[in-house]
């Protein structure tokens, strides 16, 4: 099936199901295909804006929202953009507002961290200054993914950030895992990583992506560094994922085997580092961001509407 094609039967998929009010059942037998494939891409439709959904509430307060749980979690920043509009343009609004976030923050030798991501992605293509911080540094916390599914990978996105503020930048010339343990302590003692990890230990504001708690969706699964069946043992503890490690609910790495194998910021240092924004969008990002706030290794939040209902959800919080 060509891309036009495809494009095709999701336009007539979403008009039969959201105009027609068919099921997605009936729709399956219409068009000749299971039922599962006409919802692959009815969310397809959703992701590439063929179908805009739209929900008016007047009674959501974001900034009210956004205090109650700055105040509950004792947070230095809770932003909340609106879920409108597909999932692309909802990272794309996170991603405006951390970029004027970061205006905001800024001075002359400031040390940026940035890990890898779609929304980390959205942020650095939305970045824009005018200022140019010769001094500053933007540094590349956890090693590259390697994989033609990861396109938005830290070395990357911190070449491209640097870019934009005209400042030096530092990239990690290691893979985010090794399949041996001996060479990623190898890797750590070569003076060019020492180096990295100096400036590592020494950020001032870091922006990382969120993983999901669905092991489908983690980098570790996707980008091949662990088989299906294991990933699928280990999420099943409730473990989630942030800067390459696997944490539980209350921040506490759950796979010290895997961790060994992992070249990338440690846990220590990302709960050292004064500011680290977490930037995600959904519903299944719950448990993550819990985990990353237990940790204490989440200062602050950048989250759509969606993330922040099920968060005030979960701590039982009225708005």
């Amino acid at each position: 099936m060509t891309q036009s094609d495809k494009r095709k039967n999701m336009i007539k998929i979403a008009k039969l199901y959201y105009y027609g009010h068919m099921t997605q059942e009936q729709i399956a037998q219409m068009m000749g295909m299971s039922r599962s494939k006409v919802t692959r891409l009815l969310m397809e439709a959703e992701q590439y804006g063929i179908v805009q959904i739209t929900v008016h509430d007047p009674t959501f307060n974001y900034e009210r929202a956004a205090e109650i749980l700055k105040e509950h979690f004792q947070l230095k920043i809770v932003t909340i953009v609106p879920s409108s509009g597909s999932a692309r343009e909802v990272k794309d609004t996170i991603g405006k507002t951390a970029s004027r976030f970061l205006n905001e923050h800024l001075f002359d030798s400031i040390k940026i961290g940035i890990s890898w991501g779609t929304t980390v992605g959205a942020f650095v293509g939305r970045f824009q200054t005018n200022k140019s911080l010769p001094k500053a540094w933007v540094v590349q916390m956890v090693g590259g993914t390697y994989s033609q599914s990861m396109h938005m990978d830290g070395q990357e996105l911190a070449k491209g950030l640097a870019m934009r503020l005209k400042c030096s930048f530092s990239a990690l010339q290691a893979p985010m895992f090794v399949h041996n343990p001996e060479l990623r302590n190898l890797i750590m003692e070569e003076p060019e990583t020492i180096a990295h990890f100096r400036l590592i230990s020494n950020l001032d504001i870091a922006f990382v992506g969120i993983g999901s708690s669905n092991y489908k969706e983690s980098v570790i699964f996707k980008a091949g560094y662990i088989e299906e069946n294991e990933a699928r043992r280990l999420y099943s503890t409730g473990v989630c994922d942030i800067c390459g490690h696997q944490i539980d609910i209350n921040g506490r790495e759950q796979d010290q085997d895997l961790a060994a194998h992992l070249i990338g910021i440690s846990l220590e240092d990302l709960a050292r580092i004064p500011l680290v924004i977490g930037m995600c969008a959904g519903s299944d990002r719950t448990a993550s961001i819990l985990s990353g706030i237990h940790g204490k290794y989440l200062k602050g939040l950048i989250i759509d509407e969606i993330a922040a209902i099920s968060l005030l959800q979960a701590e039982g919080l009225e708005l």
